[in-house]
């Protein structure tokens, strides 16, 4: 497998979304939800800044080039930081993350079927139906076991 290293950062990252939800949810508790979010999207625009200047290649200023669209991850990153940081105090890392996992699958096909923001164009079938539908029966036994 020639892409195992990056296999191992893309595990490595679903264990860090889980601490990252943790940590804002306690943050979120002591100064509030929004005020957790801007809290996590102001260290991790430093922390980007810092790998930036100092091993980052391509041209920031091109961004000003760029199709409008394109800025919204900011935005849905945003809002996804602040669900998160006000759901995990309620329903717990573990529910909060099956159930991001499954919108990101559910939305992922969609996208894929219909070929959006540039993607290859993969059709929905039964299968992936089916795999949602497990997906979310998942949730349930989980959700119903706390």
């Amino acid at each position: 497998m020639k892409n195992i290293f990056i296999l191992i950062l893309l595990l490595l990252s679903g264990f860090g979304l889980s601490i990252q939800g943790s940590i804002n949810g306690t943050l979120g508790k002591t100064v509030g939800p929004i005020q957790a979010a801007f809290v996590s999207f102001l260290v991790g625009s430093f922390s980007l800044l810092l790998v930036l200047l100092f091993i980052g290649k391509g041209n920031l200023w091109e961004v000003i080039h760029v199709p409008k669209w394109q800025l919204l991850g900011g935005v849905i990153g945003a809002i996804y930081i602040t669900v998160l940081t006000i759901a995990v105090p309620r329903v717990g890392i573990g529910i909060a993350i099956v159930s991001v996992i499954i919108g990101q699958i559910t939305m992922s096909m969609v996208i894929d079927h219909f070929g959006w923001f540039q993607s290859t164009q993969v059709m929905f079938n039964q299968q992936r139906l089916w795999g949602i539908a497990f997906l979310i029966l998942g949730l349930i036994f989980i959700y119903r076991s706390s």
